[in-house]
């Protein structure tokens, strides 16, 4: 009997050190490389998308006009040439796993900037970050703001795999140790910015307790269990899929994936953004939420865009500007 105390008691210590351990490699950075834009010129670009969209008969038709002014091509030009930013895609360490992430920052850096953690949409490949997701990070980046952004476990060529929600959710938490090994990134001054899907990371991450003084959320879900009987696909293809124990405890991980039932932990100023004809995440999501919000006296604004889409096709250079204003009204 001692014996076997003695080994269950080795066996214990034995985790617990690997755990701290691997609690310590947290947010360290494996691996940076300058990120390679996927096309030769902006035109390239336009006419691989024009062939491709829409990709459904409900999404915003491709509109060439439209495109330019949501992806200037001056600012691909400026991203292309290394003028006034830098892009790198990155390799860091999360709960023991290599993830992949990006940076996005101005060139040359004075002094510490303030930081904004973005968070990406979709799951798995679905949503993966994008050049018009780097073209928006850059946006935000020549606004004075170090970015950084996390795929997900288990994207784009890192390790492990996604839990929609799950513990995918440190992969976000950790970008802040990243950010404080950097040097010239001001933790004091972190914001944090999700799309879609990345927008229940956000709200999962402070819940969680991750330190941002705002948060800017577009097309964010925050019932999931509302979200199923209207789309029901999400469960059938995604969450079913993606979340441990599903089918064995589904209501509680749904619940616990959705801002809408614990809005009282959600104490940082928010900026709500939503398309009043977005399909993908009804527009109720995210007015049940302000809803909520209101109830508990958390600070928020909330901005319907009516007739828009998921993306806010119509009006992303508003939105951005909206998000750059709020992350400045809240800087120390």
């Amino acid at each position: 009997m001692r014996d076997q105390f003695r080994q269950i008691a080795q066996l214990f210590f034995t985790l617990l050190v690997s755990a701290i351990s691997i609690a310590a490699q947290n947010g360290k950075l494996i691996a940076q490389t300058p990120y390679q834009l996927p096309v030769a010129s902006y035109q390239e670009w336009v006419d691989g998308l024009r062939k491709r969209a829409p990709a459904d008969a409900r999404d915003t038709a491709f509109d060439e006009s439209t495109f330019r002014r949501n992806h200037p091509p001056e600012l691909f030009t400026r991203l292309q040439k290394g003028k006034g930013l830098e892009c790198f895609k990155l390799q860091y360490l999360s709960d023991g796993l290599q993830v992949v992430g990006y940076l996005v920052q101005p060139k040359p850096i004075s002094g510490k900037l303030p930081v904004v953690i973005y968070n990406r949409g979709g799951h798995r490949e679905f949503g993966r970050i994008t050049l018009g997701t780097m073209l928006e990070l850059s946006s935000i980046a020549e606004a004075g703001f170090v970015v950084l952004a996390s795929e997900y476990r288990g994207n784009a060529g890192g390790e492990g795999k996604e839990e929609a929600g799950g513990a995918d959710v440190n992969d976000v938490l950790n970008l802040v140790p990243l950010a404080e090994s950097l040097g010239y990134a001001d933790t004091k001054n972190l914001f944090m910015y999700g799309f879609s899907r990345g927008g229940m990371m956000t709200y999962l991450a402070l819940k969680r307790g991750l330190p941002a003084r705002a948060a800017a959320v577009v097309a964010g879900p925050t019932d999931l269990l509302a979200e199923i009987l209207t789309r029901p696909e999400m469960e059938a293809n995604v969450y079913r899929e993606l979340i441990p124990e599903y089918d064995r405890r589904k209501d509680r991980l749904l619940k616990d994936r959705s801002a809408y039932y614990w809005a009282d932990k959600l104490k940082t100023p928010l900026l709500i953004q939503h398309g009043g004809a977005d399909w993908r995440v009804s527009p109720t999501q995210s007015l049940k939420l302000a809803q909520r919000l209101q109830e508990w006296e958390r600070p928020y604004e909330l901005v319907i865009y009516a007739g828009d889409d998921h993306p806010l096709t119509r009006h992303q250079p508003e939105s951005r500007q909206r998000i750059v204003n709020w992350f400045r009204r809240f800087l120390r």
